[in-house]
């Protein structure tokens, strides 16, 4: 019998579209200027009046300005800045900072984190604001410090440090009635520093205080859920996830009234946009917490042996989703882990488990590799004591991913360096490291991890910064002010790429690892393979028919023909019946 006539497809026929928790911090955030309060941005009073008479003949000049106090260049600085003049204030703020004019370096220093924020030297900006922050309370504009620190996580990915930034400050720093209309965010990175830090109950503290209006209570919930889970406390974390899914489902059935307003009135509403998070917009940013949170209740459920309601969970996750693939392989777990619950439909669960497999499988996807579809694989034909096919997947398995492995040690080994290995891992992120294709396939798998993908986008962002700095005019380029963003990007660039070097060892290292433990895992399985090859003598002349794959109103069956289509994926029944005796 043909490859073709083992599969059956049961196809979607009226459907109206088109998948372990990961982490990601995502961009939700809105546009923000600054915290307007007068002390940030007004300017100071005007310096008193000189005595005597200006010229040349004998006039005494105006007495410099009092220690502490703004000169009359750093007040007009100020307007410059106000006018959008912001390469000539910048120059000036650099000196009274430095101390190289006189003036409130106190106040020149914040004025000139937010002169190169304004410049679009957002990694500039931070190490300004860094030296406000690490003198701490004592400085003068410390506390107004962190809301320009939140407007530069909207701008700087995770991988630029700004939360570790934002998590010098107190939770009580944040009743600042200065804070008012940026508290709701604050909460949410202070929040999302506890996390990174692992204090789950200051994280879930923090977080549950963003309220359901605010545009940060949908990652705030999502980040409350994932550190009940891990705090091993299942129904908070339910809740959690579900308050993320109905607030998304409120917003969603809000934007079809909006749009069909604007339809009406013939306006259009441009979508928010994330500069850390590859541009995505305010919708597509909140549907990656849909998924995420879908992911996470798919494999709550899986975890306390509910299999069923996991894959209606897993289920929701949309083709288009980056999550899918990932739905896919986590309903090919529940499916076959359902054989437990009822061995008397265990056919028709073998079969979805085998078909989440050949889907895995389709050429649509050579570019993401599950090593341990194979394991599944192999143990799904053992069970069904098709012990001949369960050898050649295990064999499959032994001619790849041991001689993978070597490979991948040898990576490491030619870059013994981090700075080394992160300009080899651009290469093979870019498919342009030479390696053997699918070892580099694996190996651009590993490095995609979501975390590791926020330090590659730092170092993008800082070789943006360090071009922009060369096309600013020859005065900026030469002034203190462009030596300083020069340098302070040249050392932030050179420590982001080693960063991330060891970050991308540490990844490559882990797939190694787990290679390994497969490989152990697979020696069992083909030992328990062979034994039961010797056991096994006459097989039954007549196998069961297999069972009915089990579709609703909206699915038709139809045998595969050898083609994959789209709407197909997903929905295959693997045809393979038991050879067992008992």
């Amino acid at each position: 019998m043909k490859h073709s006539d083992h599969i059956v497809s049961a196809s979607l026929h009226r459907r109206s579209g088109v998948r372990w928790i990961s982490c990601v911090a995502l961009g939700l955030y809105v546009a923000f200027t600054g915290l307007p309060t007068p002390e940030a941005d007004a300017g100071p009073p005007p310096p008193p009046p000189a005595k005597g008479g200006a010229g040349k003949s004998g006039a005494e000049a105006p007495p410099p300005p009092p220690p502490g106090a703004p000169s009359p260049e750093q007040v007009a600085a100020e307007d410059k800045y106000k006018q959008e003049k912001f390469e000539s204030a910048a120059v000036a703020f650099q000196k009274a900072a430095s101390g190289e004019a006189p003036g409130d370096r106190g106040r020149a220093q914040f004025w000139l984190g937010k002169t190169l924020y304004k410049l679009g030297f957002y990694a500039a900006a931070m190490s300004v604001f860094d030296e406000i922050v690490q003198t701490g309370p004592a400085h003068p504009y410390h506390q107004l410090t962190l809301p320009w620190l939140a407007s530069l996580s909207r701008e700087l990915p995770e991988g630029s440090g700004t939360l570790e930034k934002v998590g010098t400050y107190k939770p009580t720093d944040l009743e600042n009635q200065a804070f008012d209309e940026v508290r709701d965010e604050l909460y949410y990175l202070l929040g999302k520093f506890y996390y990174q830090k692992g204090d789950l109950g200051q994280t879930i503290s923090l977080l549950s205080q963003v309220p359901e209006d605010s545009d940060f209570y949908i990652p705030s919930q999502f980040f409350v859920g994932v550190s009940q889970t891990r705090e091993f406390k299942g129904p908070e974390a339910v809740e959690a996830f579900k308050n993320v899914l109905r607030k998304n489902a409120q917003l969603k059935a809000q934007a079809k009234k909006d749009k069909r307003k604007r339809k009406k009135k013939g306006t259009s509403r441009r979508a928010r946009k994330d500069k850390a998070q590859a541009e995505l917009s305010y919708e597509e940013e909140l549907q990656r917490y849909e998924d995420r949170a879908n992911m996470a209740l798919g494999w709550i459920f899986y975890q306390v042996g509910k299999f069923e309601t996991s894959l209606k969970y897993f289920d929701k996750i949309p083709l288009d989703s980056p999550y899918w693939l990932d739905s896919v392989f986590s309903s090919a777990w529940a499916e076959f882990r359902l054989v437990e619950l009822n061995p008397d439909n265990a056919n028709r669960n073998y079969q979805r488990t085998l078909g989440y497999i050949h889907t895995i499988n389709a050429p649509f996807f050579e570019e993401y590799i599950y090593p341990e579809v194979m394991k599944l694989k192999a143990v799904t034909y053992y069970f069904n004591c098709r012990f001949d096919s369960a050898k050649r997947t295990v064999d499959e398995f032994n001619r790849r991913y041991p001689k993978v492995k070597e490979d991948l040690q040898s990576v490491l080994a030619k870059a013994p360096e981090d700075f080394q290995l992160y300009e080899l891992s651009v290469k093979v992120r870019n498919e342009e490291s030479g390696l053997d294709p699918f070892v580099e396939q694996l190996a651009k798998t590993s490095l995609q991890d979501k975390t590791l993908e926020k330090n590659y986008a730092y170092v993008s962002e800082l070789e943006r910064e360090i071009e922009q700095l060369e096309s600013m005019s020859g005065d900026f380029k030469s002034s203190k002010v462009g030596e300083r963003v020069a340098e302070d990007l040249n050392g932030a660039i050179s420590l982001a790429k080693e960063a991330t070097g060891l970050m991308a060892r540490q990844r490559l290292t882990q797939q190694i690892k787990e290679i390994k433990d497969l490989e152990r895992e697979m020696i069992k399985v083909e030992y328990e393979i062979l034994e039961k090859r010797k056991q096994q003598k006459e097989l039954e002349k007549v196998p069961p028919k297999p069972q009915k794959p089990k579709i609703d109103r909206e699915h038709e069956i139809y045998n595969y023909n050898g083609e994959y289509w789209r709407d197909e994926l997903g929905y295959y029944n693997y045809k393979v019946t038991s050879l067992c005796r008992e």
